[in-house]
Formats: structure tokens, sequence, C-alpha cells
């Protein structure tokens, strides 16, 4: 189990690099402060996500906190990055449509791994409760839970990921199901943030390319 856990610190270690690598990347108006500013405070947060997941401690109560302001900061910068490139476009960005357009698409990105790494914290008690077989009350209803040969089966990190993916393409559910109020008001957050970003940025962002329809 610790093994397991291990591996899947290393993998959220990434996905929270790969965050930062795009917040660097996006155009100062659709960060908050300084460019480096977010992702520097992420990156800070690093060690605690490796204290957590390597010591196995993470519902001792001060780093089951630590671990869930990471994670809200990580929401909450996804939401604001959509909001301020909304709020540029609005105020008369004209960005070429190439780079509005890798802004839109890094936008959804970030918001998938964002949303998903909380979808992973938050399921059931956490990762080492559901990894120790004694969960709690389950936030999501994946269709593998319901099968009578898959009664060991245990989510896990691509999981969520794919969950979060799935509801900004839908703008709904698709095979897993939420099921806690906690985890309904997320998936309402995400897919609106991601509808902003795909009707309002990527279509102008489309009608800005070469060839395209000229912006009224």
């Amino acid at each position: 189990m610790i093994k397991h856990l291990r591996i899947t610190g290393l993998w959220v270690i990434l996905v929270v690099i790969a965050i930062i690598a795009i917040q660097l990347a996006l155009p100062d108006v659709v960060t908050i402060g300084p460019t480096w500013l977010v992702p520097f405070i992420e990156l800070i947060g690093i060690p605690i996500v490796l204290g957590i997941i390597f010591i196995g401690r993470s519902h001792s109560g001060l780093a089951r906190y630590a671990m869930t302001a990471f994670l809200v900061l990580l929401v909450l910068a996804s939401v604001m990055n959509a909001l301020l490139l909304l709020i540029s476009l609005l105020n008369g960005f004209t960005e070429q449509g190439g780079p509005l357009l890798f802004a839109g698409f890094g936008v959804l990105i970030i918001n998938v791994l964002s949303f998903g790494l909380v979808y992973w914290w938050v399921d059931a008690g956490g990762p080492i409760l559901r990894a120790e077989g004694r969960p709690s009350t389950p936030d999501f209803l994946f269709p593998q839970q319901g099968m009578d040969d898959m009664a060991d089966w245990k989510p896990g990190l691509l999981d969520y990921l794919f969950t979060a993916y799935t509801n900004i393409i839908a703008f709904s559910p698709t095979d897993t199901m939420p099921l806690s109020k906690r985890v309904k008001v997320l998936f309402i957050v995400q897919s609106s943030t991601a509808v902003l970003t795909i009707v309002v940025t990527l279509s102008r962002a489309i009608n800005l390319i070469p060839g395209g329809t000229p912006p009224s």
C-alpha cells in the first residue's frame, strides 16, 4: 500500500509541475500578479505533498489542512486564469489568434489537472483511507464499482483526471457519477469555468486566426 501511494505521490508531483509549467507560459493578462508568483507558491507546496504521501500521515490534522489549502490554491488559480482571460477580452485584449488559442487550451488543461487532483484527494476520505480499504462515504460512483468481478477495484489518480476531463467535455457527468453535495458543487464550478473558456475565449481566438471570420 505504501509503495503504491509513493508512486501515486510522484505522479501527483508531475501533475503539479505540469500545471506550473503551463502557468508560466500563459500571457501576463491572465495571471494573478507577476507571472511567477502563483507558480512559485505552488512550487513551495510540492514538499508538503511529498511529506504527506511519503510519511503516510495525510489524515493528521495539520497535514490534511495543508494539503487541502494547497489544492484550494490550485483550483482558485485555475478559475482566476479563466476569469482574467475573459476580462482581458472584454477590455479589448487583441493578442494574435495562435497565442490566444494556446492560452485558452492552457487554461483548460490547468482546469482538468487541478480539479482532477481535488477529486482524487476528497473522494471517500482521501487516497490513504481508500488504499487501506477503510474509506468513508464515497463522493463518486465509478462503473467498475458496480461490477461483481471487480469487487477489489479501487480508483487511481488517472480515473479522477479522466473524470475531470469528461466533465468539461460533456459539461455533465458521463460514466462516473458525483454522489456528494461538495463534489456536485465542484462539478458546477469546473464545468462553468470551462464554458467561459471554450465558448468565449476559444471562439474569439479562432476568429483571429488568418482566414477566420473577422471579429466584430
